[in-house]
């Protein structure tokens, strides 16, 4: 009986962290919400932080359901402290961005923590030549 229980223990032990890592793979460069909120609750995903230079093309624009402000999202390539680049959609609630600045996005994941806009000094020159 004991060492039933402990089979199935160690049987969701390992289920648990082959998810984890299988949904790793699964929402790296993917920009749905349901990708985002994986990332979330995943705790192998470290947050980490992005760059982006604006463009003053969203992929869509659609009202919030209670002011119905028009917000905008945008799917754009970020490069991290590394210089690796990942695709990643994020938002600008009631106005669209102003082109050609720079933004610096908390994530964790696909997930957008929060986003600044910073001056371009503010980034490290390796990244800035990638922007």
């Amino acid at each position: 009986m004991v060492k039933k229980f402990l089979k199935r223990i160690v049987g969701f032990v390992i289920l648990f962290i082959v998810s984890a890592f299988g949904f790793r793979l699964y929402t790296y460069n993917n920009t749905t919400q349901a990708a985002a909120l994986i990332d979330q609750l995943n705790p192998l995903v470290q947050p980490e932080i992005m760059y982006v230079k604006t463009t003053d093309k969203y992929a869509y624009k659609y009202p919030d359901s209670v002011s119905k402000i028009e917000n905008f999202t945008y799917i754009q390539t970020c490069v991290n402290k590394d210089g690796q680049k990942r695709e990643l959609a994020y938002t600008s609630f009631g106005r669209p961005l102003t082109p050609k600045k720079f933004l610096k996005l908390t994530t964790k994941g696909q997930s957008i923590q929060s986003w600044e806009e910073v001056d371009e000094k503010e980034i490290p020159k390796t990244i800035l030549s990638l922007l």
